[in-house]
C-alpha cells in the first residue's frame, strides 16, 4: 500500500470544519423536530431524547464517510 503524502493544513482545517457541520447539524435538526413532536403530542422528554439519539447515530456516520470519501480512514 503506497503512503500518500500528507494535506496541506488548509484542507486539514477545511476536514474539520465540515466535519463539526456534519455531526452538528443532524444533532440540531432532530432535537428541534424532538422538541415539535413533544409540545404537539404532550410527550415531554420522549421525542426530544429520539431526536438526539437518531441524530448523534446520522452525525458520526455521516462523519465517517466523509472521512471515508477524503481518505482519512
Amino acid at each position: 500500500m503506497k503512503r500518500q503524502p500528507p494535506h496541506p493544513v488548509w484542507e486539514n482545517l477545511a476536514l474539520v470544519g465540515q466535519l463539526g457541520f456534519t455531526i452538528a447539524v443532524p444533532i440540531i435538526l432532530l432535537a428541534i423536530v424532538g422538541n415539535l413532536l413533544d409540545g404537539w403530542l404532550h410527550t415531554r422528554p420522549l421525542f426530544i431524547l429520539l431526536g438526539l439519539l437518531l441524530g448523534l447515530v446520522s452525525g458520526i456516520y455521516g462523519a465517517y464517510r466523509l472521512l471515508k470519501s477524503s481518505r482519512v480512514l
